[in-house]
């Protein structure tokens, strides 16, 4: 969610910095076509209040058109747009598991990573970190990889494990000496049908968003509530809440905009 935040942010920021550029060619462009359709009109003889009258609907329907491109948001920033809905839809589902006890950080910032952590869930049966996918179709698996429908999931897959494997290493860097802890990473699927309702690819766990929670529950217990208390602690220290800010200002807005939206 955070992260969509950012981006959206960062588009407006560059929309702003093209708002007076936009209005001088928009207003260009529909001078130049109401002239156009003026001397058209003049050149087939009409009148002259029926020319006036084509050149303002013309100049009206570039203005029209130029402010629709100009205020439309991109593709780029929809599908964030819908990944942040998702995001949202598995944090309603993991509201489950803060009403058993467990605790669930949202939207968390990694250490030395520019992306963040969704949820990290910890509670008896352990810590997980929960990543959200919001494509669509069934996942499936063959010798090419993991996909969601048509859309492969290798690289998200070896993010998702990266990012299990360094929250491990934070937490147990900042616990007392003898702990023995792996974080469990998870990809809760918002759309997309998973076979037999769970699949462990690689070390990640994969499962449909509405059934994470039920499956954290009955994991087991390895931790005692003295431990989860201590973890918990570290974890809100370790791992802050993931801020929205926008681009330093040594930044070109569009330059970091343009690079954020080729990751």
């Amino acid at each position: 969610m955070a992260e969509y935040l950012r981006r959206k942010q960062l588009y407006s920021a560059e929309r702003g910095d093209h708002k007076s550029r936009a209005l001088v060619v928009g207003g260009a462009l529909a001078v130049g076509t109401a002239l156009v359709i003026a001397m058209l009109c003049a050149f087939a003889g009409l009148p002259g209040v029926v020319t006036a009258q084509l050149a303002v609907l013309a100049a009206l329907a570039v203005g029209v058109v130029g402010a629709v491109r100009f205020l439309r948001t991109p593709p780029e920033i929809e599908a964030w747009r819908e990944d942040a809905e998702a995001e949202r839809s598995t944090a309603r589902a993991l509201d489950r598991l803060v009403r058993a006890g467990y605790t669930v950080l949202h939207d968390r910032s990694l250490a030395d990573s520019a992306g963040n952590i969704d949820h990290l869930v910890i509670g008896p049966s352990g810590a997980w970190v929960i990543e959200t996918d919001a494509h669509q179709g069934p996942i499936r698996q063959n010798a090419a990889g993991v996909w969601a429908g048509k859309v492969p999931l290798r690289a998200m897959l070896g993010l998702v494990a990266w990012m299990g494997e360094e929250a491990t290493a934070q937490l147990l860097g900042e616990l007392p000496g003898g702990w023995q802890l792996e974080v469990q990473p998870v990809v809760a699927f918002a759309r997309a049908e998973v076979p037999a309702g769970l699949a462990l690819v690689e070390g990640v766990l994969l499962l449909p968003a509405a059934g994470v929670a039920e499956y954290v529950l009955s994991a087991g217990v390895v931790l005692r509530p003295i431990d989860v208390a201590m973890l918990v602690d570290v974890a809100e220290r370790a791992f802050p809440a993931y801020e929205v800010s926008g681009p330093p200002p040594s930044w070109p807005t569009r330059s970091r905009l343009r690079g954020l939206l080729r990751r």
